[in-house]
């Protein structure tokens, strides 16, 4: 299914994507295009947007773009289970996050940045479909 004016609510992107919640402190190698996002605890809030369930749903579809098998410590909780694959990335074709995000989201309802929810919302949180190539060039760019 593809998302309401996709095209329009996404930011402009260059064939690198965009980096989504590189938090510092998180376990597991950082891939060379990602940017700090600052500290986790820094993001972490008492409550969430009001459509997290769906921005939760949204980040959850994100396309694989990178395995990493490694369990991470969650660091907000570092005496429960690891989380399987953590730091595996995943991508809409114009953003690129790890897999815990979700995690992160969810427990600590983690901010994310505005124009990220913007282009969510405007696509009422349909991820876009996207094509071969463009998930090529994205692998190829977040390869380690």
């Amino acid at each position: 299914m593809r998302a309401p004016d996709a095209d329009a609510a996404s930011p402009r992107v260059d064939a690198a994507g965009l980096p989504l919640g590189f938090f510092s402190g998180l376990p597991g190698a950082r891939p060379r295009p990602a940017r700090d996002a600052g500290p986790l605890r820094a993001a972490t809030r008492g409550r969430g947007e009001s459509d997290e369930p769906e921005l939760l749903a949204y980040l959850r579809a994100g396309l694989l773009l990178r395995v990493v098998r490694a369990a991470l410590p969650d660091v907000l909780a570092p005496r429960t289970p690891p989380l399987t694959r953590a730091a595996s990335l995943l991508t809409d074709g114009t953003w690129v996050w790890r897999l815990d995000l979700a995690h992160y989201v969810a427990r600590a309802h983690v901010r994310l940045p505005v124009d990220f929810l913007s282009a969510v919302r405007a696509r009422a949180h349909v991820p876009p479909e996207v094509d071969a190539d463009r998930l090529t060039a994205l692998r190829a760019h977040w390869a380690p």
